[in-house]
This record gives C-alpha cells, structure tokens and sequence, in this order.
C-alpha cells in the first residue's frame, strides 16, 4: 500500500498495485488505446480513480 498524487488532478489517494482485488483501479475499464495513451502521457503513474473513470468505456 502506497499513497501517491494523481499526476493530472494531483487528488492523494492509496495504490495497492501489489494487491489488485483491493486496488482503487479495480474495474475501471479502458480501451488498449486509452491505456497506451496514459502509459505514454503519464510513465509509470498511477492516476485516481475519479480520473481514470473520465477515460473508462
């Protein structure tokens, strides 16, 4: 567990990447364009939850 800033809006929040059936990305869903586009826009980062269901499908 891990707490990080969200690279776009800067929210705090806790990255449990290690832990994914508790990590607050758990069922966002995104298109492998959307990935590789944040993949490349924001290099290993992790982005809130609020931000990543903007880009979900």
């Amino acid at each position: 567990m891990e707490h990080k800033s969200c690279p776009r809006c800067g929210a705090v929040f806790i990255c449990q990447h290690e832990n994914p059936a508790k990590c607050q990305c758990t069922g966002v869903e995104l298109s492998p364009a959307t990935r590789a586009h944040l993949a490349a826009q924001y290099p290993d980062q992790c982005l809130c939850r609020k931000c990543l269901l903007e880009f979900s499908i």
